[in-house]
Order: C-alpha cells, then sequence, then structure tokens
C-alpha cells in the first residue's frame, strides 16, 4: 500500500463520520507565531486568534 492510499483511507475513515477535511499547510511561515506552526495548526490561526 502505498502512502497516498493510507493517507485517503485516513482521511476518508473521518471524512464518513461527519468531520471536515481541510487541506494540508505548509511547515514553512513568514508568521512569527510559531507555536502554532509546530502543532500544526496554521489553517485555524484565524479561528484561533478571533481573526475570523
Amino acid at each position: 500500500m502505498r502512502t497516498a492510499e493510507i493517507r485517503r483511507r485516513f482521511l476518508g475513515f473521518f471524512a464518513e463520520r461527519g468531520h471536515t477535511v481541510v487541506p494540508s499547510a505548509p511547515l514553512a511561515t513568514p508568521d512569527p507565531t510559531l507555536p502554532f506552526v509546530n502543532a500544526g495548526m496554521v489553517p485555524f490561526k484565524p479561528y484561533l486568534t478571533g481573526e475570523a
């Protein structure tokens, strides 16, 4: 089984149960809030900080 297939099945499992699949975000960012990058939370930062 290839990595892409494992990822597809993993995301599919949660999507089938009503979870939203969001696109991946790069680890490198010019944003000075490094803790968000380390935790993989870059796509959610606007929501966590109240900007959105």
